[in-house]
Parts: C-alpha cells; structure tokens; sequence
C-alpha cells in the first residue's frame, strides 16, 4: 500500500477548471483532474484564478507565486502542468512525463478542435448546458470554411438541446449538422426529433410531404418499440409501474407522495443537467 503525503489545504470554495463541469478541492485533486483531462487542456488552464485560488484557498503561495512567474515568462502549457506535477509530488515521475507528452501531442491540433473535444466530453459527463454553451462560443469564433468541424458542431448542439427535450429547435441543428456533412446519423436525429415534438397527426402528414423519409421512419419505429419495451423493464420503468398499482389499488396518500418525490426527483436531475 503506497501514501502519499497531501500538499496545502483543503479549500472551502471548489474551483473549476476551465468550466469543464468538475469542482476540485485540493492539490491532489486538481492533478488527478490534469491526468484525467489532459488531452483536453489548452492554454485557457493557465489562468490567473487558478493561481489564486492555489494561494487563497489551499494556502500553497510558493506554488502559487511559481505558475505566476511562468505565466509572466509565457511559458507553454506543457510546462505550466509540470510545474503544479512537480510541486504536488503525487505521482511518479513517469507517469508525469506521460501527461506532459500527452498535452505536447494534443498541442497540434487546433484550438477548435481542442474546444469541440471539450464539448464533446461534457455531453458524455451529461453537462448538457455547459457543453452547449460550448458549442455556441465555439460556433461564433469557428472560420467559415471549417464546414465540417461546423456540422459535427451542430450535432452536439442538436444532441445537447434533445437531451433537455428541445426536440424542435434540436430538429433544425441537425437537418443543419446533415447538410454539412452528409451524416445519415444526423438525418436520423432530425427524423427522431420530428417524432418526438410532432403530433401522430402532424408526423403521419410530415411523412407524405416528406416520402424519402418513409423508409428511414419505419426502421426507427422498431427501434422505437424495442426501446419501449427496454425501459417498461428498466428501474425507473419498474418504479413507475410501482407508482401506477397504488393509484390502481386506490392508495391515494402512497400514490400522491410517491410520484410526488419522483417529480421532485426528476426536477433535481434536470437542473443539473441544464446548468
């Protein structure tokens, strides 16, 4: 069993790097996150707050006033992490070279394609709102002749605004996303959305003005199916058939607190997914 010895205080005001949807609280958890995230990072983790807070709030002001020097020297990003790898101490020293050839390697790529990974893993984590407004400052600053990139883009955004049951405005990022890249995927989200925020009605009609839709429209209501079939089994599909039998069995209390707590519950996950 290996210990390691913990460096500075642990902060009563988490910070978070480079708005990535994660809180760090220490020393030790800001390098963990560095391992973790190191193809991710770009030279917008070089920011005075970090330095601030390592000095404020974890009190370790020598490290603090170390990343400020460098940060005075214009020092790459490379050699700004293995300052704090360094100093922490906390793993070995070929695992530290291995995060700084790591963040030497993803120095290559463009700072738009850095930022779109970075949207990217916030959708993964389920930070829909933050990978969202990802995309959005990203789009802004995005070259024109970048149409690719710009259609995968609208893909996230299109997956970021479904997630949070925009269906409709979800609909038109990836008709947008298809256009641009030829992506049948995306025609699938389109159609998905459609299906989704549309009436039987108004679906059934969107169809017959849409006939090369039918083919693709079929293959999804099977799966469309199968997915009903999955979550009717899953726990949150038991737990609501749960809530239904005390409505049935005309337990109106249990019946009333039950989808009470399962609404407040659903309420509380939203939020966080949005924010």
């Amino acid at each position: 069993m290996s210990i390691r010895l913990c460096m500075g205080e642990y902060a009563s005001v988490g910070y978070e790097p480079e708005a990535m949807g994660i809180k760090v609280y220490s020393l030790e958890e800001l390098v963990f996150f560095i391992r973790e995230n190191a193809v991710l990072l770009d030279d917008g983790f070089m920011d005075e707050s970090l330095e601030e807070w390592l000095t404020a709030e974890c009190k370790l002001q020598e490290l603090g006033e170390e990343l400020r020097k460098a940060n005075r020297k214009r020092v790459n990003l490379k050699s700004y992490v293995a300052i704090i790898l360094e100093y922490a101490g906390f793993y070995s020293g070929d695992i530290n070279k291995q995060i700084e050839n790591v963040i030497a390697e993803n120095s290559s790529l463009s700072i738009y394609e850095k930022k779109k990974t970075k949207g990217d893993v916030l959708v993964q984590k389920g930070h829909y709102g933050k990978a969202g407004r990802e995309y959005a400052r990203l789009l802004q600053m995005l070259p024109e002749d970048m149409t690719i990139l710009r259609g995968e883009i609208y893909q996230g955004c299109g997956v970021c605004l479904a997630k949070m049951y925009y269906f409709k405005l979800a609909g038109e990022y990836f008709l947008k996303a298809h256009t641009l890249t030829g992506k049948i995927a995306c025609y699938h989200q389109y159609l998905w959305t459609k299906r989704l925020s549309m009436s039987e009605k108004e679906y059934v009609e969107f169809l017959r003005v849409h006939e090369e839709a039918y083919e693709d429209s079929v293959e999804m209501e099977e799966y469309l199916e199968d997915l009903s079939a999955q979550w009717e089994h899953s726990h949150s599909g038991m737990l609501l058939q749960g809530i239904r039998k005390e409505k049935e069995l005309r337990k109106i209390a249990e019946y009333q607190n039950k989808l009470k707590e399962r609404v407040d519950y659903l309420k509380d996950a939203y939020r966080e997914i949005v924010n």
